[in-house]
């Protein structure tokens, strides 16, 4: 293809055809010998009348290939051009996504600095658990962009609630558990390359539909809610919440295994033991 591509090539066929023409020519002459009374004269005639032929056909070949070489050339070359034009498209597009979820990170830590710590942990928790399990690139990106933000829903709960140092009520509860939808409603319409504003929805949801906001259960959820769901339990349990002190890694990675495949994925579950016992893995502080 590279020398198709550097080469005139309806030159190079054409000039192909012409000598393969008269070798035809010479070899056929070879037999009309034998059907004449005057070779000589019958010869040079046939001769004379193949080139012609040759020639002109040859130079009619030229000016078809020619033409639909060019015409192939130029389509070649705008689709490359598009498909440049597309990247760059893709491209802008993803830094565009990738600054609107850093603003989006940004007003919820401003408004709430744990909340944002949490987030960062667990996106950073999710995207290795996602690496482990050995997931497309692309749905790696994805699952660490709905994990950075994936508390967003909790701008709409009042600070006293979400910074209360003791217990909370059971109607504060209710309130807290309305955020995954609340998320949902606040991304639903932006068009990210990736189902952001649904795993935000679906993350407190549990494999055995015990979880919340609709009692999704099993296959009805997303890999990308069961891997957040999983991240989230775990930096949530280690780390210090408003109403108690942290628990500790050992006791959240023992929530997990108590409950594989009762809420939380089996495989999801594997993935993130692995990285803790075996490969090291540390929560960020």
């Amino acid at each position: 293809m590279k020398f198709i591509r550097t080469t005139n090539f309806p030159f190079l066929v054409s000039v192909l055809y012409a000598f393969l023409g008269g070798i035809w020519i010479l070899c056929s002459d070879k037999f009309t010998y034998y059907l004449t009374n005057d070779p000589t004269q019958l010869i040079f005639l046939q001769t004379y009348k193949g080139w012609i032929y040759v020639s002109v056909t040859a130079f009619l070949l030229y000016l078809l290939l020619n033409k639909g070489w060019k015409s192939l050339q130029f389509e070649i070359q705008s689709r490359r051009e598009a498909e440049e034009e597309l990247e760059q498209s893709l491209a802008h597009t993803q830094v565009g996504l990738r600054s609107t979820v850093k603003v989006i990170a940004e007003t919820v830590e401003a408004r709430d600095p744990y909340t944002a710590g949490h987030q960062r942990r667990v996106s950073e928790l999710a995207r290795s658990i996602a690496t482990e399990m050995n997931l497309p690139h692309n749905q790696i990106d994805g699952i660490r962009i709905a994990a950075n933000i994936h508390d967003l829903g909790k701008i709409s709960i009042p600070v006293e609630i979400l910074s209360k140092p003791s217990q909370l009520s059971d109607v504060e509860f209710s309130l807290i558990k309305e955020h995954p939808l609340s998320g949902y409603n606040i991304l639903k319409d932006i068009a990210f390359p990736w189902p952001i504003a649904r795993v935000i929805l679906e993350h407190h949801e549990r494999m055995d539909g015990s979880g919340y906001p609709n009692g999704l259960k099993g296959d009805e959820l997303l890999l990308e809610s069961r891997i957040l769901a999983v991240a989230d339990v775990v930096e949530a349990m280690a780390s210090y919440r408003p109403y108690r002190a942290a628990l500790g890694i050992d006791l959240a990675l023992e929530e997990i295994v108590n409950n594989r495949g009762v809420l939380y994925d089996s495989i999801v579950v594997d993935a993130c033991l692995r990285l803790f016992n075996e490969k090291g893995y540390e929560l960020q502080e």
